[in-house]
């Protein structure tokens, strides 16, 4: 009996101090939940790793990759939107939003980074009507987009990434939409930010603050991930977890593609096993990073002032604090659980030995008794 409680508080302890994500291969392949993926080197567009890369996926909210993309080829950052009742409502209710006031002004800047750190679908939708007069006019122009970065097999309807049936991806075609967001040095910038806060506007008078929804660049988080550089989230049923991400691995930067992996946890998994392999299997000597930054598509967005009111480390949230002592709590207490139970078997063993030196000891009294 004691052997078998043994056995149950080891296995409790090595199950929570046990990180999924960092298991390596020992048989020297890699294997994923998401049923496409692909990995490139950013700088030469080579294919490190793929996947049914060019099978059609709905991609959920990493479509506002390419939303950002389209807005800032058309709009300047200081560039005012004021969100119309219209666009607010073209949104499915429930879904991801930052519940921007109808009538509400806010800049493109402003704009660009709440839809991307908050996955906005009513900002994403406010700014498709904005540049594009409607949903099916800014579509146009991110399909006009998709094709000229070499998209094959890509249709966007949507400005969100919000689940229809014509709105569809590849893991190949995105990576090359995702190489093209890297280039962008102000979209860049937005993807690596943890939080972004947002001062009074014409229609709220307290500020509000937004965090970074990419766990992989959030420290505290169960799948921060040191060498990411940034990326986009998506999440629906249909779309189950997607993810673009951005890694510095061995001086050479490389992106990443999830689609269709089984929810967003998944999709993290997905991505560090990904980096992980290549770094361990990976010849990246044939890559040189260059030292210049990252070209920007459009130099009159380029600006030499920070934006305010940014926060760029990858500080910890309150609540992701409080799940780190709660999980250091959590630790103590089996260990102290053990001790316990630990102790207990010894004193039971104890007194079992001391039960029978006694019971000895009678028969042994007895024994001379008789002989007397």
């Amino acid at each position: 009996m004691k052997k078998f409680i043994y056995i149950v508080c080891m296995v409790i302890t090595c199950n929570l101090l046990t990180v999924p994500v960092c298991a390596e291969n020992k048989d020297n392949s890699v294997s994923i939940i998401g049923e496409s993926a692909i990995v490139r080197e950013v700088e030469t567009g080579d294919i490190l790793y793929e996947k049914n890369i060019d099978t059609e996926r709905y991609p959920a909210s990493i479509t506002k990759i390419m939303t950002a993309l389209v807005v800032l080829d058309n709009r300047e950052l200081e560039d005012e939107v004021t969100f119309t009742e219209e666009a607010l409502s073209s949104i499915e209710s429930g879904s991801s939003a930052a519940y921007i006031k109808p009538g509400e002004t806010l800049t493109v800047e402003q704009s660009l980074y709440i839809m991307m750190l908050h996955s906005a679908n009513d900002v994403a939708h406010g700014l498709a009507y904005e540049v594009g007069g409607d949903l099916n006019g800014f579509a146009n122009l991110m399909n006009k987009k998709a094709a000229e970065l070499g998209c094959t097999k890509t249709h966007f309807v949507n400005a969100s990434g919000l689940t229809e049936e014509n709105h569809y991806t590849t893991a190949n075609d995105m990576s090359k939409i995702a190489r093209e967001a890297y280039k962008n040095k102000i979209l860049l910038r937005i993807m690596e930010t943890a939080k972004y806060e947002l001062s009074a506007t014409n229609k709220c008078n307290e500020p509000r603050s937004w965090t970074n929804g990419n766990r992989m660049i959030r420290k505290g988080s169960e799948y921060f991930y040191e060498p990411c550089l940034g990326g986009k989230t998506g999440y629906t049923v249909a779309a189950g977890g997607t993810l673009v991400t951005y890694a510095k691995i061995k001086d050479t930067i490389l992106e990443c593609v999830v689609l269709k992996s089984q929810n967003s946890a998944t999709a993290y998994e997905d991505s560090i096993k990904l980096y992980k392999y290549l770094e361990k299997n990976q010849d990246f000597s044939v890559y040189k990073e260059k030292e210049e930054e990252p070209t920007v598509q459009d130099t009159t967005l380029e600006t030499e002032k920070e934006p305010e009111n940014i926060i760029y480390d990858k500080t910890e949230t309150p609540l992701e604090k409080a799940i780190s002592l709660v999980k250091i709590a959590v630790f103590v207490l089996i260990i102290l659980c053990v001790g316990v139970i630990l102790r207990i078997l010894y004193v039971q063993r104890q007194r079992r030995k001391r039960r029978k030196a006694m019971k000895k000891r009678r028969q042994q009294k007895n024994g001379t008794r008789k002989r007397r």
